[in-house]
């Protein structure tokens, strides 16, 4: 019996953009307090303003918002 075997080669280039990804999530996910002041990281804030029930246009407020 032939055993059939089919590999998938990914191309240098391929390889580094999927690395830095994982890099990025991995780093987003274990994000401490010296990173963010490192790579200048704030939390974002958002708030609403009116009841939401009427048909008159959202006002959204953001701070810290990156100039």
């Amino acid at each position: 019996m032939k055993t059939i075997k089919h590999e998938i080669k990914l191309e240098r280039s391929v390889k580094i953009i999927l690395c830095v990804f994982a890099l990025g999530i991995f780093l987003n996910a274990f994000a401490t307090p010296i990173s963010k002041e490192v790579f200048g990281i704030k939390e974002a804030k958002a708030a609403m303003s009116g009841s939401g029930t009427d048909v008159s246009p959202i006002h959204i407020v953001i701070q810290n918002w990156p100039q």
